[in-house]
């Protein structure tokens, strides 16, 4: 029994190895024990910090794209579904699912539906914006900044990917990892019917 515990826990580690780049710098034991330690110490957010946790101020802000586009609340008021991707031109499964992301961005532009990029734990702007015209990037690419702070601080592995509705609200859960066309799609479909 244990042997199969470890050996469903090696292909775990393994399938979010390759779907997935950590942003946590390399810790010692000891130091990752003092964290589980500081971690199990502190008290359980109350519902109250879970649901402000989920909601960020979107009604109002204005962002530089990487591209010199302007980004403002107009794309969530615009739309019922945005698809936020925090991703690094270093990680190689955000860069991966980049030409399925493309894809699905003009399929589904006329169906509510948005997505913005938000360039995370990369300090190469302008390999990042080469990347971008190398790729014909069609969505909005930022920095972390604005309202996509907030949700950048808790992130540990990139890509991560989640779902707002045109309040900014968060709709489903946080997707770690890189997703298929097919997995990408069936998954924004079954969204779409939430906030429809």
């Amino acid at each position: 029994m244990k042997k199969t515990i470890l050996i469903l826990t090696g292909l775990i580690a393994t399938v979010f190895l390759f779907s997935a780049c950590s942003l946590l710098p390399t810790q010692t034991e000891e130091a990752t024990e003092a964290v589980e330690t500081e971690a199990a110490a502190t008290e359980a957010p109350t519902a109250t910090e879970e649901a402000s946790a989920d909601t960020a101020d979107f009604s109002e802000f204005s962002l530089t794209t990487l591209t010199g586009d302007t980004l403002d609340q107009s794309i969530f008021s615009d739309n019922k579904l945005i698809m936020v991707n925090y991703w690094a031109t270093w990680c190689g499964p955000c860069v991966s699912e980049i030409p399925d992301l493309v894809k699905i961005s003009g399929e589904y532009a006329d169906k509510g539906f948005a997505i913005i990029g938000v360039l995370t734990g990369d300090d190469d702007i302008d390999g990042a914006k080469q990347f971008i015209a190398d790729n014909a990037v069609s969505y909005p690419i930022v920095l972390t900044e604005g309202p996509f702070m907030s949700y950048a601080e808790s992130i540990y592995a990139i890509p991560t990917t989640l779902f707002f509705d045109s309040n900014g609200n968060m709709v489903g859960s946080t997707v770690v990892g890189s997703k298929s066309h097919d997995d990408w799609t069936s998954l924004i479909d079954l969204l779409l019917e939430q906030v429809s």
